[in-house]
């Protein structure tokens, strides 16, 4: 079991949230480095969000093995009518919540030693496409809330 950080847009999240799906670019190391039974952290960046990018909002359990779809499925995706994200993975919540990345950045062992701590939150997955700690997913799964 590994624990990594997703960065997604708020409109994306929404759609993760409603259908328990998570998709990624064709190019993307997500398919080959995430399993059925890993953890998957959702962070909301900022550019484009409303009120939550820069904020963790969920974990998830990874369910499935990766499959392809060709059909559109995110609002990016629907609007220019064509699969960006054609690799898919069920996932099931663990916890829903919002923990504010700025507040938790001193507890997290992945983003310690940074100058620029954010820099760790891109990518997918995040943290140079390395799993985080089990520590760090207690972590925010204690500071998510409702």
């Amino acid at each position: 079991m590994a624990c990594w950080i997703i960065p997604v847009s708020e409109a994306n999240w929404e759609v993760i949230k409603k259908l328990n799906v998570y998709g990624a670019l064709e190019d993307s190391a997500a398919p080959k480095l995430i399993k059925a039974g890993d953890y998957l952290v959702f962070y909301v960046t900022v550019k484009g969000s409303r009120a939550l990018g820069g904020k963790f909002v969920g974990v998830y359990r990874a369910v499935s093995d990766w499959f392809r779809e060709d059909k559109p499925l995110w609002p990016d995706e629907v609007a220019e009518g064509k699969v960006k994200y054609p690799w898919r993975i069920r996932i099931e919540p663990v916890k829903l919540g919002v923990a504010d990345f700025k507040e938790l950045v001193d507890k997290l062992s992945f983003t310690k030693c940074r100058k620029m701590p954010q820099a760790m939150l891109v990518g997918t997955p995040a943290n140079m496409r390395r799993p985080i700690p089990e520590e760090d997913l207690k972590t925010i799964l204690d500071s998510l809330k409702p």
